[in-house]
């Protein structure tokens, strides 16, 4: 059940409509019904409804918290990774200055090539065709840099060769990190759950204002509202490959600006 619903949940457009139109429909709903009861004068029923809506909306309050810590922890581990792929690569880069010189300018432009291809990941991490098109190319090149590596490794086997090799397997093991990290969404059941919950809140909210006679702007509209967009921003946060809210890939840009000044500067 959960990945039919992790794939609709995967939807830009989906999560951005479906909150706003869904809460203010069912606080609609619920000043309908609250206007039957309004008829009927049913003081026992108000205040049954009224202890429901509490619950209820504690409820939302604490799975908004928590739906809202689990898009901030994702969000706060690709940003720390985008980082430790840019100082692996870099650090590679330097050892690679090391090498013999049969090696050294082959790899040096390989990690130039494998910066770029890296700057393209979260570009492509909304397209599925693309961004297997992309992690090909990556792989391609860390194979070459194996080869290289397994190369001056046998060729050399000095403490410095050792040395890059550690950070060539770095530098592979980070891409692979950064991926599993794209992949970690949060459930489409949470998704359903906090919908379900903000949808009954707006329910009861209205169902009392309809009970009373008079219809409330803030429950019937701005609460609704307010609290999709709480939960598009909490969306956002959590896939930072669409939406207003991205992941900034400055570390590896300055190291792409670094290596082609190395590039320009050199022999």
């Amino acid at each position: 059940m959960s990945e039919p619903l992790d794939s609709v949940f995967q939807s830009q457009w989906v999560v951005f409509a479906l909150p706003a139109v869904l809460l203010v429909g069912f606080a609609e709903l619920g000043f309908r019904l609250g206007l039957r009861l309004y008829v009927a004068t049913d003081t026992a029923r108000k205040g049954e409804i009224s202890g429901i809506q509490g619950a209820l909306l504690g409820l939302l309050g604490l799975l908004l918290g928590f739906t809202f810590a689990m898009a901030v922890s994702r969000y706060q581990a690709r940003r720390d990774l985008v980082v430790k792929e840019a100082n692996a690569i870099g650090t590679t880069f330097l050892r690679a200055s090391l090498l013999p010189e049969a090696h050294q300018a082959p790899v040096e432009d390989l990690l130039r090539r494998y910066v770029e291809a890296r700057l393209t990941f979260q570009p492509l991490a909304a397209d599925p065709v693309k961004l297997a098109e992309g992690l090909r190319l990556s792989a391609d090149i860390q194979r070459q840099l194996w080869q290289h590596a397994v190369a001056v490794a046998k060729e050399t086997p000095t403490p410095i060769v050792a040395t890059f090799v550690i950070t060539v397997n770095e530098t592979i093991d980070t891409e692979a990190e950064r991926l599993a990290a794209a992949r970690d969404r949060i459930p489409g059941t949470v998704w359903l759950l906090l919908l379900t919950v903000a949808s009954l809140g707006c329910v009861t909210s209205n169902y009392i204002a309809g009970a009373d006679g008079a219809r409330s702007v803030f429950s019937s509209i701005v609460f609704p509202l307010l609290v999709a967009v709480v939960i598009i921003l909490i969306f956002d946060l959590a896939d930072p490959s669409q939406g207003l809210i991205r992941i900034t890939q400055q570390p590896l840009v300055d190291l792409q600006d670094a290596i082609q000044a190395n590039v320009r500067s050199g022999p």
